[in-house]
């Protein structure tokens, strides 16, 4: 049995008192909770002038958790989904849209190359390279037509920015960050 403890929520609050934290969750998405995190986004950024490409990103970054996280828990209904984190959090300068969550190190020298790709482009190339993709064969292991990281970088506002920290020999943490600056 569990026993209760204090939980130091006031470690939390001062590791964050940088940032307004509009969004935060961790554990297994499922439309329900990614329709009840949206809400709060549309709710938190309702006077935001980017607030639709802030949400697309948003869904875009849930989306990829929700397919391609290694950490898979049974929702309720039955369908394997998804286990990592998300979070929508301001600072005086913009809007910081991020996920993390379990990958296959396999994966990594692909998805390190993708973004690197990605973040090579000018906004036009990405667009010419976003309708390329969509007009070309799915990847053998994509859930859609690929395009997802295209996209996140087509709306946010600079490069992608990730990082991989390695559990062991099998997994690595996976984190992705989009950012979009504050119409003055």
């Amino acid at each position: 049995m569990m026993e209760n403890e204090v939980v130091n929520l006031f470690k939390t609050y001062q590791e964050t008192s940088e940032y307004n934290l509009l969004v935060s969750f961790k554990g297994r998405l499922s439309q329900e909770v990614l329709t009840e995190l949206g809400s709060m986004i549309r709710t938190s950024l309702s006077t935001e002038s980017k607030i639709k490409k802030i949400f697309a990103v948003f869904i875009e970054l849930a989306q990829n958790m929700l397919h391609y996280s290694a950490e898979r828990k049974i929702n309720e209904e039955q369908k394997d989904a998804g286990v990592g984190i998300l979070i929508v959090r301001e600072n005086s300068v913009g809007y910081h849209v991020a996920s993390g969550n379990l990958v296959l190190n396999e994966k990594i020298e692909f998805l390190t190359e993708r973004i690197q790709k990605i973040n090579s482009m000018s906004k036009d190339e990405l667009k010419s390279f976003y309708q390329q993709q969509l007009r070309s064969e799915r990847p053998e292991d994509s859930k859609g037509a690929g395009v997802g990281l295209i996209d996140i970088a087509r709306k946010s506002d600079g490069p992608l920015v990730f990082r991989f920290d390695k559990l062991d020999g099998k997994l690595s943490f996976f984190t992705i960050s989009a950012f979009f600056t504050k119409e003055n």
